[in-house]
């Protein structure tokens, strides 16, 4: 007997082809464009030390985990530079200014600015914007705001009224005001670098992230990424830190095991923005599997595939 060609066989057969498509797509793929990419940076801290804490457990849940994400060296100076321009620079240590500064090599904001695009950073203590003190409250190895931690002011090839106190996020977040590229740097309590002060530990430093990144995720927008990370380890796990993604291009509650570098999270930067990976991100290979880009597999309804198949 002749077989019978059912047309809802054939739909519930392409709605399955895809639907495997969708998945497999939501799993592997480029970095997808983002509108705005805002970076936190926190300090000293092993991967084992901060991953189960409660709030950084619920950014967990919500985006992807890295889990074989490291500083590329110590201590802290260094590595900032390395996020920032994706090179050394030839600094090795913590010294204000750094060693060679300023700088007038390729950086994220010289690149934002050259394509169009808004930046800019926020800092706990800084007491004026684009000031080149080396500390506020404190001296320059541990008072809160520590200059070893703002690479931009190392550097003279962009708009160091960019470099503004912490107060003028939330006027930004007010006014629906945020810029393409943010970096938020907590002073040196809240991101747990002074951690023998009472007060200033890795549970502090998580309530911080708990008071403070809800409003930050809120203003993200349907192409937002905030990226959660550290500068280094406490010389305990061979540089091994925590790095977790979120937004709403990124998987839920999934870990990566791709290599993770302060360079390939400067490539991961560029590309969400749309910008050339330069300096060392060049090289580094291009984060996939942990992006959410089954919205563009959509677009296919199943009143498209009846017009086709009708």
């Amino acid at each position: 007997m002749p077989r019978l060609w059912n047309p809802m066989l054939r739909l519930a057969t392409l709605a399955g082809v895809a639907v495997s498509l969708a998945v497999s797509q939501a799993q592997a793929g480029p970095v997808p464009p983002h509108a705005r990419v805002v970076v936190v940076v926190l300090e000293n801290k092993s991967y084992d030390e901060v991953r189960n804490q409660p709030y950084a457990q619920s950014l967990r849940a919500q985006g992807a985990t890295f889990t074989n994400s490291f500083g590329v060296t110590h201590p802290s100076q260094p590595n900032y530079i390395a996020l920032w321009a994706a090179s050394l620079l030839g600094v090795t240590n913590n010294n204000c200014p750094a060693p060679g500064s300023p700088f007038a090599a390729e950086n994220l904001a010289h690149a934002c600015e050259a394509a169009g695009l808004r930046w800019r950073a926020y800092s706990e203590n800084l007491a004026v914007a684009g000031s080149t003190a080396c500390s506020y409250d404190g001296n320059a190895s541990s008072g809160l705001y520590t200059r070893k931690h703002e690479p931009w002011t190392q550097f003279s090839n962009l708009n160091h009224l960019n470099e503004r106190p912490y107060t003028d996020l939330a006027a930004d977040i007010t006014a629906s005001n945020l810029p393409n590229l943010v970096f938020i740097i907590p002073n040196n309590c809240h991101n747990s670098h002074n951690s023998a002060t009472p007060g200033c530990g890795v549970p502090d430093a998580d309530a911080w992230l708990a008071a403070n990144l809800p409003a930050v995720l809120a203003a993200l927008g349907p192409r937002g990424l905030l990226i959660l990370t550290w500068d280094e380890d406490d010389s305990s796990a061979s540089n091994h830190i925590l790095t977790v993604v979120v937004g709403p291009l990124v998987l839920h509650g999934v870990e990566s095991s791709q290599l993770m570098t302060h360079y390939t999270l400067n490539r991961m930067i560029c590309e969400a923005l749309g910008l050339a990976p330069f300096a060392g991100g060049v090289g580094e290979a291009s984060i996939a599997n942990v992006w959410d880009l089954s919205t563009a597999t959509r677009g296919t309804s199943w009143g498209r595939l009846k017009t086709l198949y009708r």
